[in-house]
């Protein structure tokens, strides 16, 4: 058995940053060897597989009250020179700040401001170190005689793609970024990303001391569906600009084009029950929008209008007409078809709501001599003044 009198580690040239454990060869001590730890070193005594005392930068004399866990675990006497046995292991603190990381495979995340799936690579730097030996040994380098930097760095690097995969697209949401501003938020997405990465890595003895992003790209097809989906909502916010230009010079909204929709779609109902309740119906609608088709309406009223049975009324007379009747049973006169009423003046069948009739072509609404506007009524609802008939 031999005993040791100091106990160090010196690792020295590409050892000193690529070696992170070293389990050293000595493993019978007594209470007299002298343990010297570096800086950016730690020293940790293990005793059947158990982690136990953890010494800091120093010069140690090994003793019964430096090493209490032990002395406990190897009851260990306190007088003279007593040997035991033990194994030591060396963790390199160093802060390693060169570590590359990239994602292998594109990460699927949906564009916030465009709301469109894209498909992102991204990569960048980060550094880290070891903050707490016993949970680093512990948890995942284990008790082997070495540990190097690209141990630790694919570990690392495993970790954070996985979390990084998760945490991107759900940072670009909550900081409402997208694709085509990403570069312009890099740094912002750094910090942000870096944050909740840390404290998931401290419970492995590890710190997390920087994360960035150098890049997050999308590929070329992704762009252009993005620019594809621009143009067309763009496409879509001129012609609508252009329904309202349209509506505001001929004097009716949106609200009242729906109405008009309702009523044609009534009309083109024809021959059921259903199609004339459907019509009343739409007419009910019409009758709000005032103005341009008001004269018309109470002519079509007429013509479709239905009792609480829901039979159907002769526009001339007010009989009660069986369905699918052209003729009223009561006064002869002819049953107009849905959507259609009589010219005033000719007697020919025309659509409902025309101005003018397409036979002769007399003006079928009424202009306020006073002020010019439309009269649905014997008052000008613009400016109160009487219209004869």
């Amino acid at each position: 058995m031999k005993l040791y009198d100091v106990v160090k580690w010196d690792p020295s040239g590409y050892d000193a940053t690529d070696i992170l454990i070293h389990k050293h060869e000595a493993e019978d001590f007594n209470t007299h060897t002298q343990l010297i730890v570096h800086e950016s070193q730690e020293a940790i005594f293990f005793k059947d597989g158990r982690a136990l005392d953890l010494f800091g930068a120093g010069k140690h004399t090994l003793s019964t009250d430096k090493l209490p866990l032990l002395g406990k675990l190897a009851a260990i006497p306190t007088d003279g020179k007593t040997p035991f046995h033990s194994e030591v292991f060396f963790v390199n603190k160093v802060r390693l700040m060169d570590l590359k990381w990239g994602t292998a495979s594109p990460i699927q995340v949906e564009d916030p401001v465009e709301h469109i799936n894209i498909h992102v690579r991204a990569n960048g730097l980060f550094g880290a170190h070891i903050g707490d030996a016993r949970k680093f040994i512990i948890k995942v380098a284990g008790t082997r005689s070495e540990y190097r930097k690209d141990e630790f760095g694919g570990y690392l690097r495993g970790e954070l793609i996985k979390r990084v995969s998760a945490l991107l697209g759900q940072t670009l949401v909550n900081e409402n970024v997208g694709i085509l501003q990403i570069n312009a938020h890099l740094l912002g997405i750094s910090d942000s990303i870096f944050a909740q990465l840390a404290p998931y890595f401290e419970d492995f003895g590890i710190v997390l001391d920087n994360f960035s992003f150098n890049s997050i790209s999308a590929p070329d097809e992704d762009l252009r569906a993005i620019n594809e989906s621009k143009q067309a909502a763009r496409k879509m916010d001129l012609e609508s600009e252009a329904l309202a230009r349209k509506r505001a010079r001929e004097g009716y909204t949106y609200q009242q084009e729906k109405s008009f929709e309702v009523l044609g779609n009534a009309a083109a109902n024809e021959g059921t029950a259903g199609g004339v309740m459907g019509a009343g119906m739409g007419l009910g609608m019409g009758f709000g929008v005032g103005g341009a088709f008001g004269s018309n309406m109470a002519g079509m009223s007429g013509i479709l209008n239905t009792s609480a049975g829901g039979a159907a009324k002769c526009a001339k007379c007010g009989a009660d007409l069986p369905a699918q009747a052209k003729f009223c049973t009561n006064c002869g006169a002819a049953v107009l078809p849905s959507g259609m009423m009589t010219c005033p003046k000719c007697g020919k069948s025309i659509p409902v709501g025309s101005k003018f009739c397409g036979e002769c072509g007399a003006k079928l609404i009424k202009i306020c001599a006073k002020c010019g506007a439309e009269v649905t009524g014997k008052f000008c609802g613009n400016c109160g003044e009487p219209v004869a008939d």
